[in-house]
């Protein structure tokens, strides 16, 4: 993904909020009581318990006046009112109704909601129409043209027209992601009983294209690696080659070529730094949180005690372009 030159990142200092840009200057004043990274050139602030969102420009655009706001995605922002939750425009107005209970970002065209505490959910396109319907879809995601989904205990993939184009044979999936899903099927890649929960990849002719010979298995691929878990967190490459040691107690998503980890050890403490696709340590772990780089920085937080926490942005090698400020 190309970084974003013009991006602004969300500070604080002195418990109030403001945004800097990539080289640490302060463009906004410290006004608002809580803020955001950016999604589609919004940012959400917090001004007492009411949400809006600013611009790039740090110029705020949609006045705090609901009662929960996510960020935008694909034109659209999940916001709650009065106790029910719908979608706004980039105008802060309703494209879609507030009439949901429980609600989830937009991906593809389509967003999964639940009208009430018990409903199973549906997912919905992006004028707010049912698309598919009357499954369980509490644990479900929508990528890459396909949910993966429930049936009689067992798991497969449906179209946004309700249809098994993958049929509901595994133990458990997971959501595509550069073409792949992990999946864990009932039986090995020897043939014997897949008792240990074990997760290979298909693609989407339901191939097992990397076998099911791993402990456990991120959700997705990123940047053609996906981390999985054997004693420690690894990665493989998207033929199902180890190419980096499951030597971390922790491997998240590559994102603008790094990773967050955590070395193996028995520290009291856990710390964290940043890895590159050949598994070197770019950045040493130091950190007690660590975020992913997005647009050349990462928010990080130093101090062991949350109370004395400080939170501040860090450059690919590991500058701090903000210093720690709480």
């Amino acid at each position: 993904m190309e970084e974003n030159t013009q991006a602004i990142f969300p500070v604080m200092k002195d418990g109030k909020y403001g945004f800097i840009d990539r080289s640490g200057q302060v463009i906004t004043d410290f006004e608002f009581d809580g803020a955001s990274d950016f999604s589609e050139g919004l940012a959400r602030i917090f001004v007492g318990n009411k949400v809006g969102f600013v611009n790039i420009k740090g110029e705020v655009v949609i006045l705090p006046k609901f009662d929960m706001a996510m960020n935008f995605s694909d034109g659209l922002a999940a916001c709650r009112v009065g106790g029910k939750a719908g979608y706004i425009n980039k105008e802060g107005k309703f494209a879609i109704n507030p009439a949901f209970n429980r609600v989830t970002d937009f991906a593809y065209g389509a967003a999964l909601v639940f009208e009430d505490v018990s409903s199973k959910g549906s997912f919905i396109d992006k004028q707010g129409n049912v698309l598919v319907t009357g499954k369980n879809f509490m644990v479900s995601r929508y990528s890459e043209g396909l949910i993966n989904c429930g049936e009689n205990s067992e798991w497969g993939y449906i179209n946004l027209t309700g249809h098994f184009v993958i049929p509901a044979t595994y133990q458990y999936t997971r959501e595509f992601s550069e073409g792949k899903a992990a999946v864990s099927p009932k039986k090995s890649s020897s043939g014997k009983p897949n008792r240990k929960g074990l997760y290979g990849f298909i693609n989407k002719n339901n191939e097992m294209v990397i076998p099911p010979v791993f402990n456990g298995a991120d959700i997705h691929f990123s940047e053609g690696l996906c981390a999985v878990w054997d004693k420690g967190y690894g990665y493989i490459d998207d033929k199902g080659t180890l190419v980096i040691p499951c030597d971390f107690n922790l491997g998240q998503h590559f994102s603008e070529g790094l990773a967050v980890f955590e070395p193996k050890g028995k520290g009291k403490t856990s710390k964290y730094g940043y890895i590159n696709k050949a598994g070197d340590i770019t950045i040493e772990p130091i950190f007690t949180s660590a975020e992913s780089f997005k647009n050349g920085l990462a928010s990080v937080i130093v101090s062991n005690k949350y109370q004395e926490y400080k939170y501040g942005y860090i450059d690919k090698e590991g500058n701090f372009v903000w210093e720690p400020t709480r």
